[in-house]
């Protein structure tokens, strides 16, 4: 009888670090990524690439038509600006 409450205590807190070591490691994965990629001032994110303020690029671009939107990263922040067609589109921001 003693065994079995043992060994239920001994499986409780087995459970109970195992849970609570995965939580702890959460955090610490979230800041390895946060820390990978490292952003100038007022840069942008854009698909895992840095993009310098004042940088206008072409999204969503559309095949059939040909006509693409804009943007400008403006101190950390993408803006839409006007859209574009075909040849007068500024590059891709990603992809």
């Amino acid at each position: 009888m003693r065994i079995i409450s043992l060994t239920k205590i001994l499986v409780v807190t087995l459970t109970f670090v195992l849970a609570a070591s995965t939580t702890w490691s959460v955090p610490a994965a979230a800041k390895a990524v946060k820390h990978a990629m490292k952003l100038p001032p007022g840069a942008c994110a854009v698909e895992k690439k840095a993009m310098n303020s004042g940088t206008i690029c072409s999204y969503q671009c559309n095949a059939q038509t040909n006509w693409c939107a804009q943007q400008i990263c403006g101190n950390g922040t993408l803006v839409p600006v006007l859209p574009c067609f075909g040849p007068f589109c500024t590059p891709k921001c990603a992809g």
